[in-house]
């Protein structure tokens, strides 16, 4: 692994939408989820959490459709089906060891 793999990576999940979204495909049975539920429970997480207010659904699906989800796609972790809304996760070693290693409270907020 080089300093800017690390980097990278480190860099994609500095981001707590797509740590959120790593988290709920890496514990969903077959790693896939649909659009609208991954919109849902990120939305619902966000709400439970103490980082301030609610934020809008329609503002965090456009975010996580024009953002965090290319930006993990073009990472390779996850896959977007535009026509179908699936979301797919695509494990990945070195990903997963940075998730891990961080406290819980920093990884996902406690539902």
């Amino acid at each position: 692994m080089t300093n800017h793999d690390l980097d990278r990576c480190l860099q994609l999940v500095a981001d707590q939408h797509r740590r959120r979204i790593i988290h709920h495909l890496r514990h969903e049975a077959n790693g896939t989820t649909t659009f609208d539920d991954l919109v849902e429970q990120i939305s619902s997480r966000a709400s439970d959490s103490k980082n301030g207010p609610q934020q809008d659904r329609e503002e965090l699906a456009i975010q996580l459709q024009h953002s965090h989800l290319p930006k993990l796609a073009d990472y390779g972790v996850v896959e977007f089906e535009h026509t179908t809304g699936a979301v797919r996760y695509h494990p990945d070693e070195q990903v997963e060891t940075v998730l891990d290693s961080l406290p819980e409270e920093v990884s996902l907020p406690s539902p």
